[in-house]
């Protein structure tokens, strides 16, 4: 059995980002992957079963790369009065999508083909921000904090607000210093908060 080498791995990973990036999940093939590192088609196989397991590594490491960037001890720690826990999130999701834009492209692509929201169980399995922001929000839900709705409304207002805020950075419409994380949370607090916040 061949070893596997794990900087090829990042490189097969880097493609397959660059292909979602360039033309979209949906364009993701094992070839266009092997083509674009310099490998055979086989060599993918080497490392990622099928083209949803290489899909799945890619949604896994922007997870990561999110959780490792933010306090997730804190999202978690009761102590900290819910609002707070929630602000925190919304924050460190901000801070992390301005320096990091291409992320929430990638991880919007990605649960957008493989159905998320229809219960793919690939996606489902992932561990880690997801569950710890869905466990957060439902408690904040159940407390009255935030809104009665499904927390995948809640966690899909707050991506997609930011994600389009950083899209329209990148594409230059206007430059971070005209809109605080202040003026997002203000208008997502007031999207979101339940009776019990006021």
């Amino acid at each position: 059995m061949r070893k596997k080498d794990l900087t090829k791995e990042v490189r097969i990973q880097d493609a397959t980002a660059a292909i979602i990036l360039k033309e979209g999940a949906a364009a993701v093939s094992t070839v266009k992957v092997a083509k674009r590192v310099g490998i055979s088609q086989s060599n993918v196989y080497l490392y990622f079963k099928n083209k949803d397991d290489l899909l799945l590594s890619v949604y896994q490491r922007e997870q990561a790369r999110i959780q490792a960037a933010g306090d997730l001890n804190q999202l978690t720690d009761k102590t900290i009065a819910l609002p707070v826990r929630l602000r925190l999130y919304m924050r460190g999701i901000f801070d992390y999508a301005v320096d990091h834009p291409e992320s929430l492209t990638l991880i919007q692509q990605i649960k957008f083909l493989m159905g998320q929201d229809d219960g793919n169980p690939l996606l489902a399995t992932v561990q880690g921000t997801q569950n710890i922001v869905e466990t957060l929000m439902q408690e904040a839900v159940d407390a009255g904090v935030i809104r009665n709705v499904p927390v995948n409304v809640h966690m899909s207002l707050v991506f997609s607000m930011i994600h389009t805020h950083t899209l329209n950075l990148k594409r230059g419409l206007y430059q971070p210093t005209d809109y605080s994380f202040e003026t997002f949370y203000d208008l997502l607090w007031s999207g979101i908060k339940g009776p019990a916040a006021d």
